[in-house]
């Protein structure tokens, strides 16, 4: 016995449309917040002397070099952003969560507390793993009908619905 296939739902392109849209806005709503933060590291740069002493987090940024025993640089949404503070075990790339306070006469964030992430290359890894994986598998579990994807497992041999 087979399943009538129903009719395309009339209100799948316009509310597919809406969905895109509002995760549009969201994205842009999202840059225009980082990049007008009032105390985030663009506005500390922008006007050092006003923002002398604010409290600035880095979190999960990359180590872009090291430039002393206690100067290096790291860079994510702002490049070379000046980081005084130890450099003892820190190499160029590493991933790192940085805290500290904007000194405004030189503008350079002070080191309070640093994070350093050794796992963090090794959980992207697993994350690229497993895309390729659920990628390499999809076609194995899924096949397009008519216009509709549906799983293997509920179509007979013939390619047909189940009942």
């Amino acid at each position: 016995m087979t399943v009538p296939v129903p009719p395309a739902d009339p209100w799948r392109a316009p509310l597919l449309a809406l969905v895109l849209l509002a995760l549009l806005g969201l994205g842009a709503r999202y840059t225009r917040l980082v990049l007008e933060l009032p105390d985030g590291i663009r506005a500390c740069l922008a006007d050092p002397p006003a923002h002398d002493g604010t409290l600035q987090v880095f979190p999960v940024w990359f180590v872009a070099g090291v430039d002393g025993p206690d100067r290096y640089r790291v860079s994510r949404v702002v490049k070379d952003v000046v980081v005084e503070g130890p450099t003892a075990g820190l190499e160029q790339g590493q991933v790192i969560t940085v805290v500290g306070r904007f000194r405004g006469r030189d503008s350079v964030v002070v080191e309070t507390r640093r994070e350093i992430h050794h796992l963090r290359p090794y959980k992207m890894g697993l994350s690229l793993l497993g895309m390729v994986l659920a990628f390499v598998a999809a076609p194995f579990h899924l096949a397009w009908r008519g216009r509709y994807l549906r799983l293997r497992a509920a179509l007979d041999d013939r390619g047909r619905a189940d009942a």
